[in-house]
């Protein structure tokens, strides 16, 4: 049983380090692969990529819905060893998926007809023809990304981390590397959405492939169990909600400065919540694998006490990556704004810092929602993040007018800490029964070494300011240096210097 517990503990160690790989990795490919797509297919087309991916973006709410629901239930099916469980909820999915599927293509038919009409006098005819295209194609990727999550769920149950986490990784890199490839002989928005197409198909071929033979997923084509179907559905619709919610959180602000000021306070606006964007996959890369953990430990014994010391200890964790991106840009994110975007975007560092802030707290503190999932109390957080959303909607008309976009951001900071920081945790502590002042008082002991660690550097650089590429490179260096020798020392316990340690010696073999 011991050695099962450390096998189960070491999967989770490497997905974990894995995933963060990944979400480095990603944030690196879209900073290089916006500028090599424009110069290879030209603004226009570009522009309209963006343009059509935000229309199936719309869309694409379906799968965040139902990708959390398969991850739950079978999960909790997984954790009893319900092995009919597991098939009957696949089986249920599979059907709710065929429903979505023609609501998709219906949908997509609409679309390309308002389409058509609304911009045939704006577009060329092939440009047209073009979009209608590629909505058809991108429809088509969503219904394959959508009918992965059954694989996806399987895998993640029997925690295979590892193979999950280094498929996305090989299609992440891959395919901007094909993109690249193809538009030198196709230079054209659909080229770029034909290879996600294909990458994706790939990547479902592989993983649907390892799901069933090497962890012996089954499907129940005939399952009926109404109970079951109306938990799915209700859970799912929580779900949407919440990612209803979110929509209109970070997109509210862009939508109000572009009616208040006009387009080029949105551009300077929309370079700090790209800053944003990057950061959301670091408070991720932790909390993704403890679903299963986090399912056996509710069905088997509802131990909440364990479940709060889980939170402590795995947000602890992910506040290091964190601080070290949030502490350093506030160092260094002036420079790096003027350097990658231009010098006409000062105020997208005030934006993304204020809003990165708070929002710190909220994706630290993320296997909180895993948990709220494991235990169906999700509907909360969203009703919770639905109001927050329309208090920011308030905030940033008022605070906007007095403020510009500075106001903006401040209307976000303030909802996202009212909410997540103040209100979810309230949640947490007095209806859970998550010891969330013991997370606090573990979070502030961790972060004061950091964040006076932060202050010095700031000062040190303020004489480099308005330096070029290779010095800010050295400073980011020294910062990441200087941040891993007092994390380490100044902040780290005993279980995450082991944990530091062993992952030194996995990437550094010999290393002690």
């Amino acid at each position: 049983m011991a050695s099962g517990v450390s096998e189960s503990g070491a999967r989770r160690r490497t997905g974990a380090v894995i995933s963060y790989a990944y979400s480095l990795l990603q944030i690196l490919v879209n900073l290089l692969y916006v500028p090599v797509l424009l110069s290879g297919i030209g603004g226009e087309e570009y522009g309209l990529y963006q343009l059509v991916g935000s229309v199936i973006a719309y869309l694409s709410i379906a799968n965040s819905t139902f990708s959390a629901g398969a991850t739950r239930f079978y999960c909790a099916y997984f954790a009893a060893g319900d092995e009919e469980g597991m098939a009957r909820t696949l089986g249920i999915l599979r059907r709710i998926y065929r429903v979505a599927y023609l609501a998709i293509v219906a949908a997509t038919c609409v679309i390309a007809v308002v389409f058509s009409l609304v911009y045939r006098k704006a577009f060329s005819a092939w440009e047209v023809e073009e979009s209608c295209l590629m909505l058809a194609v991108l429809a088509l990727n969503l219904m394959l990304t959508m009918s992965n999550t059954m694989s996806i769920a399987c895998i993640t149950a029997h925690e295979g981390f590892v193979f999950l986490k280094l498929s996305q990784l090989v299609v992440l890199v891959a395919q901007p590397l094909l993109v690249v490839a193809c538009i030198r002989v196709w230079p054209n928005a659909l080229t770029v959405a034909a290879v996600q197409l294909l990458c994706n198909f790939a990547c479902r071929v592989i993983q649907q492939a390892f799901a069933r033979r090497r962890l012996g997923m089954r499907i129940d084509p005939h399952a009926t169990d109404p109970a079951l179907q109306r938990k799915i559905l209700v859970f799912s619709g929580s779900i949407l909600l919440g990612v209803l919610a979110d929509q209109i959180f970070w997109k509210t602000d862009q939508l109000v400065l572009g009616y208040l000021f006009g387009t080029a306070s949105v551009a300077v606006y929309s370079v700090g919540a790209q800053i944003v964007n990057a950061y959301t996959p670091l408070g991720f890369a932790v909390s993704s694998v403890f679903m299963p953990h986090v399912s056996k430990v509710w069905h088997e014994s509802g131990d909440m006490a364990e479940l709060s010391r889980l939170f402590v200890r795995v947000s602890r964790i992910a506040l290091y990556p964190l601080l070290a991106t949030l502490l350093g840009f506030y160092v260094f994110g002036r420079d790096f704004i003027r350097l990658w975007a231009g010098p006409g975007y000062g105020e997208a560092y005030l934006v993304a810092l204020m809003e990165l802030t708070p929002f710190t707290i909220d994706i630290s503190q993320n296997i909180g929602l895993v948990i709220l999932q494991v235990i169906d109390r999700y509907g909360f957080r969203a009703r919770m993040y639905l109001a927050a959303a329309v208090t920011n909607i308030v905030l940033t008309v008022v605070l906007a007018q007095q403020m510009g976009i500075v106001g903006a951001a401040l209307a976000t900071a303030i909802a996202i800490l009212v909410s997540s920081g103040l209100v979810l945790n309230l949640y947490y502590q007095r209806v859970i029964g998550l010891d969330m002042l013991a997370w606090w008082r573990s979070a502030l002991r961790e972060a004061a070494p950091m964040v006076a660690l932060a202050i010095a550097a700031g000062v040190l650089w303020a004489p480099f300011s308005g330096c070029g590429w290779g010095v800010l490179a050295l400073g980011i260096a020294a910062w990441a240096l200087a941040f891993t020798l007092v994390s380490y020392f100044l902040c780290a316990n005993e279980r995450e210097r082991e944990l530091f340690c062993g992952i030194v010696r996995r990437v550094i073999p010999g290393a002690r």
